[in-house]
């Protein structure tokens, strides 16, 4: 016997889009009602729209995990069984998965072709960037840190949410800068540093393309303006950086000096500590440089000497495949640019 069209086995589903460990699963389509599964990596920050940008009913079941919804004080934890049912919600819902997160997700408003076109959009622009950066691994170690960082400065959960795409987005602009500028060795002329300063702003104006990532963008913009004026491309000072730029400001610096670069070797530990203590107050922020080297000091108390062998090791490792994915960047195609996803998922 044939069977049932109603009935659906195992991974059936009418369509899916993935990014890591992110799943989504159309299930089923009534008119405009939308069934989805979907799996949410943990650590991440999703929200749900105010009543003013979503007109629609949405329910959420969660299936699996812990989530934990940020606006209420104390936070609330939702658990397996719990779940969400939201219309006509005056402000917008933000929460944040302690775990792996499984929902099951319905809405009567159209909502899976939107998600996997940003989803999509995302994942191509992450390619994108991961063919500018000069180290494989840099934006999602700054992703990491400064989402420490900005844990520890009391920052909210959408400020954390913008927070972490300015930090993965900060080099954005970079795709515009040619590769000869990127990867000189010797010091830039002040003809390829006038370039070079222009990718903050072609950073900021990618992004602006999403409205909803503009207030990211502006974060982008500043993440290499000083606090004493001297910086790029506004010249702005002290309180007129936002905190999430200065933020990634000491961070993306401190990746910068501990890896390799064309016109240098990395800095020992040592070293780059004694920079960015230096230049607090004139460079950066001294409250987030003392932020950040508390986060340092935890990171290396919490790593037993067998963890140190073996973080020794894949440096080594990371090394030697920067230089083999640089030779085969010279005989492969760049991919080409694409636009931004929305943050609704991440």
């Amino acid at each position: 016997m044939k069977k049932p069209s109603f009935i659906h086995q195992g991974e059936e589903c009418l369509d899916r889009v993935s990014k890591g460990n992110t799943d989504i699963r159309l299930l089923a389509r009534h008119n405009s009602l939308e069934v989805m599964k979907q799996k949410i990596a943990e650590g991440s920050t999703f929200y749900l729209d105010s009543a003013e940008d979503w007109q629609g009913f949405e329910f959420i079941y969660l299936l699996d995990g812990k989530l934990e919804y940020a606006d209420a004080d104390p936070p609330i934890i939702l658990e397996a069984g719990d779940y969400i049912s939201r219309e006509n919600v005056s402000e917008e819902s933000w929460f944040e998965t302690k775990t792996d997160v499984t929902v099951l997700y319905t809405s009567n408003q159209p909502a899976f072709y939107l998600l996997r076109e940003e989803i999509e959009d995302y994942l191509r622009l992450s390619e994108e960037i991961e063919s500018t950066e000069q180290m494989e691994g840099h934006s999602e170690r700054l992703v990491r840190m400064s989402h420490e960082v900005g844990e520890r400065l009391g920052l909210s959960i959408d400020r954390m949410a913008d927070l972490r795409y300015a930090s993965f987005f900060h080099d954005l602009g970079k795709a515009r800068v040619p590769d000869r500028i990127l990867e000189k060795e010797g010091k830039l002329t002040p003809d390829e540093w006038e370039i070079m300063e222009k990718h903050t702003k072609w950073g900021r104006e990618m992004l602006a393309e999403a409205e909803h990532l503009r207030r990211v963008g502006e974060i982008v913009e500043q993440s290499h303006e000083r606090v004493d004026g001297r910086g790029y491309p506004n010249e702005l000072e002290k309180e007129e950086i936002s905190l999430e730029a200065r933020i990634i400001a000491v961070v993306d610096a401190w990746d910068a000096m501990r890896t390799d670069r064309p016109y240098r070797d990395a800095l020992s530990k040592e070293e780059a500590i004694r920079e960015l203590k230096e230049n607090k107050d004139s460079q950066f922020d001294s409250r987030v440089v003392e932020i950040f080297l508390d986060v340092l000091e935890e990171r290396s108390s919490n790593l037993s000497s067998g963890e140190r062998e073996s973080y020794g090791r894949l440096s080594s490792q990371f090394s030697r495949r920067k230089k083999l994915i640089g030779l085969s960047r010279e005989v492969l195609s760049q991919k080409n640019s694409e636009k931004i996803r929305r943050g609704l998922l991440k």
